[in-house]
């Protein structure tokens, strides 16, 4: 499964600093967990995968005032996720549950990249074992190939997320068919493995991230606000797009593979087979 961050393994230097950072992170878990009363909340978890919209969809979310979130609690690049050795499903719900009581709000969530809860062996049904009354947003990108573009310039530039005022590092990039033929191949399996799990309807938003995009007002307030049984209000972002150049200034090899890049092979898109009851159900 490609994912968005570096493949190269960290220097000496930078992985004990990370894990300083994750032993900091992990008392104050612990700290939060034995300390501070346990208040009913509900769950929220965003499944996706890397460069879907995941980063601007929790950003909307983090603007509501019931609604906090943490980034991947899965990921063992960040100081609050676990380390890469602990593979244990059980010790990956234990985090979980530690972090959102590290939360004050209503809703608590954070975001679950499918790859990561396959590297923990967790699926959306443990999930739901462990914290019922859980909401999902799942979340995906319709067009792959602009998923593995996103990720590939990311590794490029070294930027991961584009805060407003701040220029989007630009790059030009060549593209291995085979590479972009086994990223849809992947993502597509994580994802159809995913929504074989019918009872997701009756709790979650199916969503793409060109959906969020085109209307983010529309889908928070038709969509995502009655999941959450929470008022709708005005939606805003401090985030700027990264990639806005058309695919054929970003790809230098685009004439040998345009055929495939904008063929049905690069493409996916994904809805309920009975209109959903997430709306009764909130």
């Amino acid at each position: 499964m490609t994912t968005d961050q570096p493949q190269y393994q960290s220097p000496p230097q930078q992985s004990i600093g990370l894990e300083l950072r994750r032993f900091h992170h992990r008392l104050k878990l612990w700290q939060r967990w034995w300390l501070r009363p346990h208040r009913p909340y509900m769950p929220l978890f965003v499944l996706a995968t890397y460069r879907s919209g995941s980063n601007l969809l929790l950003d909307y979310l983090n603007g509501f005032p019931d609604v906090q979130c943490y980034a991947e609690v899965l990921n063992h690049r960040l100081p609050i996720g676990l380390a890469r050795a602990d593979l244990c499903g059980q010790r990956a719900l234990r985090h979980l549950r530690y972090s959102l009581q590290s939360l004050r709000t209503p809703i608590r969530g954070c975001k679950l990249m499918l790859d990561q809860l396959s590297m923990r062996r967790l699926t959306a049904a443990d999930l739901r074992q462990a914290f019922p009354g859980a909401k999902f947003i799942i979340l995906y990108r319709e067009s792959l190939a602009e998923q593995l573009l996103s990720v590939r310039a990311a590794r490029a530039t070294q930027q991961w997320i584009v805060h407003q005022g701040s220029a989007p590092r630009q790059s030009r990039l060549t593209l291995d068919p085979r590479e972009l033929q086994e990223h849809c191949k992947s993502v597509r399996y994580l994802y159809r493995d995913l929504l074989t799990h019918e009872w997701l309807q009756g709790c979650s938003v199916l969503l793409s991230y060109e959906e969020l995009v085109a209307d983010p007002a529309w889908i928070f307030a038709q969509r995502i606000c009655p999941l959450l049984d929470v008022p709708s209000r005005d939606v805003q972002t401090t985030l700027e797009k990264q990639n806005r150049l058309p695919l054929a200034e970003r790809v230098a090899n685009y004439n040998q593979v345009a055929a495939l890049l904008t063929g049905p092979q690069c493409r996916q898109k994904y809805q309920w087979s009975v209109p959903s009851d997430c709306k009764r159900a909130a």
